[in-house]
């Protein structure tokens, strides 16, 4: 169908040269001048058929799968391999007449326009496919971890186990160097496509807990027990400390609240005495 088009094309023109009186008078002055232009006529035919070829490839451009992509810029290489084959042999006559020109200058432009569209939906899928293996990754993380700080937290105990204890600790600080490059991945993308920040908030929130437990096994070291239990006592006098001050800022803020609602009570016995007094 394509191709018949062209051809149709191509014969109106035919149809137009014949029935124009200007094309009868030089047909009759100088029978090549008629030669060169059907020669012409032929060449820019050949050429828009390049250009829709192009543009039939670019209309659906939004709406194809990776595989599709793939095959689309297969294509566009191969119309502009013919194009350049063809352009090459043709290359006198193009220059020397504007209309062929103006071809070049739009194929070239649809042709880049097509390329760097397929290059954002490239760009696009890849990402997407980078975010969805790192919402994967983290998601499976947790009871990895969990059982890190657990086999760490064991060996903390002992203390000849303390080299044992230092590789898993350099286990984790390896792991946890990819669970940091997938959440910058993931957090690139999602500052890229806004379309991705609902799913990147349950990663960062994931990444923040994985981050904690990292901090948690990477400070973990042998203790006496009485040291052990010296240390939980004084984070039990913190949290009493903390408690208490919570409370007596509670208290004051109470009291200040009473003491408001006091002053608005009093203010309001006092409008509605004044109101009492009778009126001359």
């Amino acid at each position: 169908m394509k191709r018949l088009r062209h051809h149709i094309q191509f014969f109106f023109y035919l149809c137009f040269w014949i029935i124009s009186p200007s094309t009868q008078a030089w047909c009759q002055d100088d029978p090549g001048i008629f030669d060169n232009e059907m020669h012409l006529l032929e060449i820019e035919s050949r050429m828009l058929n390049f250009y829709q070829e192009l543009k039939e490839i670019a209309v659906n451009v939004g709406q194809y799968t990776p595989d599709e992509l793939i095959k689309a810029d297969k294509k566009v290489s191969t119309i502009d391999a013919k194009w350049n084959t063809y352009y090459q042999s043709k290359q006198i006559e193009i220059a020397e007449d504007d209309s062929l020109l103006q071809i070049v200058a739009n194929y070239q432009l649809a042709k880049q326009s097509l390329l760097d569209s397929i290059a954002i939906q490239k760009h696009f899928f890849d990402a997407q496919k980078s975010f969805s293996n790192a919402e994967t990754f983290l998601k499976t993380q947790d009871s990895i971890y969990a059982q890190l700080y657990k086999t760490a937290f064991e060996l903390s105990l002992v203390q000849t186990l303390t080299t044992e204890l230092e590789k898993v600790k350099g286990k984790e600080q390896l792991l946890f160097a990819e669970i940091q490059n997938q959440y910058d991945t993931a957090k690139g993308v999602s500052q890229e496509f806004e379309s991705f920040l609902p799913r990147f908030q349950p990663i960062e929130e994931k990444y923040i807990e994985l981050k904690n437990t990292s901090e948690k096994i990477q400070a973990l070291k042998y203790k006496p027990w009485l040291e052990r239990i010296k240390d939980y006592l004084y984070s039990l006098a913190a949290v009493a400390i903390i408690l208490l001050f919570i409370n007596m800022l509670q208290a004051k803020i109470k009291a200040f609240k009473q003491a408001r609602e006091n002053a608005k009570k009093l203010r309001e016995m006092m409008d509605k005495n004044n109101n009492d007094y009778p009126t001359i």
